[in-house]
């Protein structure tokens, strides 16, 4: 072998060694982007993807493999080792006798894929079920009405003594617009109060994210508990 050729041979090992590093610590860097502790504003819920399991089968099944978080198109799926809650001021009367303590809620994610929808909503595209190479996140169709009959990962509940329409403080219609099932899972009446309807909503979070509410009149309550504490909306 030529010396020239030597060192054109040592350079592509060089090149390839070097991509081969920078391409482990690019997925590395995003993967510790995806993990960390989390706070959820008062009377919030963190959600788990649509198509997933019921909680102890889900969290036994799923392996952290964050394949579901690179093919979500619009990055809700997120990592937290835990979501730490919070709890709304305690107002009472001059006189009122103390209330109750409420610890509050912490959800112990374990690095399991949470979707934290005061942050970002789910679209349904149902790209993660298939990405899921353990069967935590089940596949579903990407069908209107597969995602209607199959999806529920929580189900919305509107605080009507903060939200706009309700106290009559302000026209809104931000739920209703964004809402995948818009006047079936959530509908407005003569004065644009809006209601949910429990046997169309599928609990993707859009309500909340677009929700203009500094604490959010909207929150989506998922079939699962926190592993301490409760949650409590004033």
């Amino acid at each position: 072998m030529r010396r020239r050729e030597l060192f054109a041979w040592i350079g592509r090992i060089a090149k390839g060694l070097v991509l081969g590093m920078l391409g482990l610590g690019g997925a590395r860097l995003f993967r510790a982007s995806l993990v960390s502790a989390e706070a959820a504003p008062p009377g919030q819920h963190p959600l788990r993807p649509p198509g997933a399991l019921d909680e102890p089968k889900f969290r036994a099944a799923c392996t952290r493999c964050f394949l579901c978080a690179e093919v979500c198109p619009v990055r809700c799926i997120e990592f937290p080792s835990r979501v730490e809650g919070a709890q709304p001021p305690l107002h009472r009367a001059r006189g009122a006798l103390p209330r109750r303590q409420i610890v509050a809620p912490v959800w112990q994610g374990g690095d399991t894929p949470y979707i934290l929808p005061w942050k970002t909503g789910c679209i349904v595209c149902m790209k993660c079920g298939p990405a899921c190479p353990t069967g935590a996140i089940r596949p579903i169709a990407e069908n209107r009405d597969a995602i209607k009959r199959e999806v529920r990962m929580g189900l919305a509940e509107i605080d009507r003594k903060i939200c706009l329409p309700w106290t009559r403080t302000s026209w809104c219609g931000a739920c209703l617009t964004v809402c995948p099932y818009r006047d079936l899972a959530i509908t407005v009446d003569h004065r644009a109060r809006p209601t949910v309807h429990a046997e169309h909503c599928i609990g993707c979070g859009l309500c909340v994210e677009v929700c203009p509410i500094r604490h959010k009149a909207i929150a989506v309550k998922p079939p699962f508990s926190p592993d301490r504490g409760e949650v409590r909306a004033e």
